[in-house]
């Protein structure tokens, strides 16, 4: 069973963490993955938001 609000995909580098993927659903009720990626490299933590057309 999956819980609400845990990611379903991690990113690494080696073994460090440095995103995650939640599985979302829309007002329309598609299912779509938001992705961030958060790494102390970057100036700013991208965020993705990633559909099935």
């Amino acid at each position: 069973m999956i819980e609400r609000g845990a990611p379903l995909h991690r990113s690494y580098v080696g073994q460090t963490e440095i995103g995650r993927a939640l599985l979302k659903r829309s007002e329309e009720k598609r299912c779509y993955f938001s992705l961030k990626l958060d790494d102390p490299s970057f100036n700013v933590a991208p965020c993705a938001t990633l559909l099935d057309r």
